[in-house]
């Protein structure tokens, strides 16, 4: 796990910087004032925890490195919401997993969070937008390997081989829940994980994605692949300290549930290669290839990382832009809400002017970018 962390810590590398290309929007309005040394210290303290767990054998030393590796990567996290990436979320919640965990319980309760993943993640896919968008070009994508095409299929035909991969998804999680089914439901993860990582080296997917699944494909092996059984009359009790990973494995199942609320964001919630998420963009007439005229891409070619898919963070980072660029300063900024899960549409609004200060009242969380963003802007006019 810490080698795979490590790997996707290297990928993403300027995401975990002070960096001033693009914005960065802590979670806390009053955590815009930090200094970059804060930083460093976590990202040092983190990459410091992960190589002590390569090396350390079971023990405090273990327990303790895995510890400063959760506490200071939520600390960067919590410095920028960028950084909530999906893959960062899960390894955070496996680290307090398996430092607060007896053995057992850790591989347990690790099963049972891979499972929600897949879960979760299925029921997002199960949507128009998916269907008629990312499913189709997955659909497409996988039939150009054998040198074929889908122009010439009917459509109902095509969406319904596309509903089969959220379909396939969820079946490999309740499968691997499953004592009887679960070699089987393993053999189907690991095919879908090496057929993703064909289709994405294909497509020229950035690094992190790539290492991300390939982790996947280690997850499985590691935890569900000849585990041993429960025995309730041998097994000792657990110390008070399991409780925590306990707590922390039920915390990670239950959040999502509370999305629809629009308590849980989007990639908490597992929401991954899922289109309907909520957005926010600048609305221009100007047709070029600014970079913050697309957030997404934007964030790819500065970061190597895809962009934070919520409409709190997009009209943070738009906010931002208007006060960097001036091709973008007084242009209107569009919020769009989730796309309906039966056709595909969504409530957007266009706001401008005095309703920009409105709207950031509306969110719980900060959406000012950090003060090295504004600091960037007063050196480029000098």
């Amino acid at each position: 796990m810490a080698g795979f962390a490590l790997l996707l810590f290297a990928s993403t590398w300027k995401l975990w910087t002070p960096q001033n290309i693009f914005p960065q929007i802590p979670f806390f309005a009053y955590l815009t004032a930090t200094p970059v040394w804060v930083d460093w210290l976590c990202l040092g303290l983190s990459v410091g925890g992960l190589v002590v767990c390569l090396f350390a054998k079971e023990g405090k030393v273990l327990v303790t490195a895995l510890i400063l590796f959760a506490a200071s990567t939520t600390g960067l996290i919590l410095l920028d919401q960028h950084r909530l990436q999906p893959w960062t979320y899960q390894l955070v919640v496996l680290a307090i997993v398996i430092a607060t965990s007896t053995k057992l319980n850790a591989i347990w309760r690790i099963q049972i969070i891979t499972v929600s993943i897949y879960i979760f993640s299925g029921v997002s896919k199960l949507d128009y937008q998916f269907v008629h968008s990312v499913g189709d070009q997955l659909l497409s994508s996988l039939i150009g390997v054998f040198g074929m095409t889908t122009e010439d299929w009917p459509i109902q035909i095509k969406n319904i081989i596309v509903l089969c991969f959220p379909i396939a998804e969820i079946s490999i999680g309740l499968g691997l829940l499953i004592p009887k089914t679960r070699n089987y439901a393993m053999v189907g993860a690991l095919s879908m994980h090496a057929l993703l990582l064909l289709l994405l080296f294909a497509e020229g997917s950035g690094t992190g994605v790539l290492v991300w699944n390939l982790f996947f494909i280690f997850q499985i092996i590691w935890i569900f692949y000849r585990q041993p059984k429960r025995e309730p009359s041998v097994t000792p009790p657990p110390p008070l300290g399991d409780a925590i990973g306990y707590m922390a494995t039920l915390a990670v199942v239950v959040f999502p549930l509370t999305q629809p609320l629009g308590i849980c964001d989007h990639w908490p919630a597992w929401q991954v290669y899922a289109p309907r998420c909520s957005r926010a963009k600048i609305e221009t007439p100007l047709k070029n290839d600014e970079r913050w005229t697309n957030f997404g891409d934007w964030s790819n070619q500065t970061l190597g990382a895809p962009v934070y898919p919520q409409a709190r963070f997009e009209f943070a980072v738009a906010v931002a832009a208007q006060q960097k660029f001036r091709q973008s300063r007084g242009l209107p900024i569009e919020i769009s809400e989730a796309s309906n899960r039966w056709n595909g549409t969504r409530a957007s609004r266009r706001i401008s002017g005095d309703q920009i200060e409105m709207q950031k009242r509306q969110y719980w969380l900060n959406t000012r970018a950090r003060d090295t963003w504004i600091e960037g802007i007063e050196n480029d006019q000098r």
